[in-house]
């Protein structure tokens, strides 16, 4: 019983300078930190954007044919929305036998400074709330989101193509989420059908 009590008073501190790991000291600098410990945050991938979102779309309702004006001079619209057929190579139209809905995501940047759309995510639905698969290929026709900042003045379109059945093309919604903590998520309803 001895032994182990002093085991106990032994582990105290220890146990206390783990609880404290990557906590700044009073002066700024860190504690000693514990030895790392594998988690399932380190190994978990990133998301597909490609796949379809689970939880119904958030933000503004527009039309297709409006425009989110933002007060700081960001513009976010819906440019060009087709059903269409998935030409040859396209990867995600399999379970609509090809049929796809196409559109060109729009950011006009009105503002003093460059705007950042490299963290924009785009979600497709149809019959309002089901989340549809975002088309993609090789060859670089369809992508996810904006690659590049959008230059004071400047405007920049992703083109982007969900996995919509044509049946349900005329009830279509793009949800954009700008995801940079200034700007609101929008999303844009309406049909895609004789478009």
């Amino acid at each position: 019983m001895r032994n182990g009590a002093a085991a106990l008073l032994l582990l105290i501190p220890l146990l206390g300078a783990c609880s404290a790991a990557g906590t700044p000291t009073a002066t700024g600098s860190p504690a000693v930190s514990a030895p790392a410990v594998s988690s399932d945050a380190a190994t978990t991938p990133a998301p597909d954007l490609t796949d379809p979102p689970s939880t119904p779309p958030v933000g503004e309702q527009l039309t297709l044919d409006q425009a989110a004006d933002f007060p700081d001079g960001l513009a976010i619209q819906i440019d060009g929305i087709t059903a269409a057929t998935a030409p040859a190579g396209i990867i995600g139209a399999e379970g609509t036998g090809g049929e796809v809905v196409v559109a060109d995501v729009v950011i006009t940047n009105s503002t003093a400074a460059a705007y950042d759309a490299t963290g924009v995510v785009i979600h497709g639905y149809y019959r309002d709330t089901v989340g549809a698969v975002m088309l993609s290929d090789a060859g670089g026709t369809f992508g996810v989101g904006f690659a590049d900042p959008v230059p004071a003045g400047a405007q920049r379109k992703a083109h982007v193509g969900f996995a919509i059945p044509r049946a349900d093309a005329g009830n279509v919604t793009i949800a954009v989420d700008p995801r940079d903590g200034k700007h609101n998520a929008v999303q844009f309803h309406g049909s895609a059908v004789g478009k």
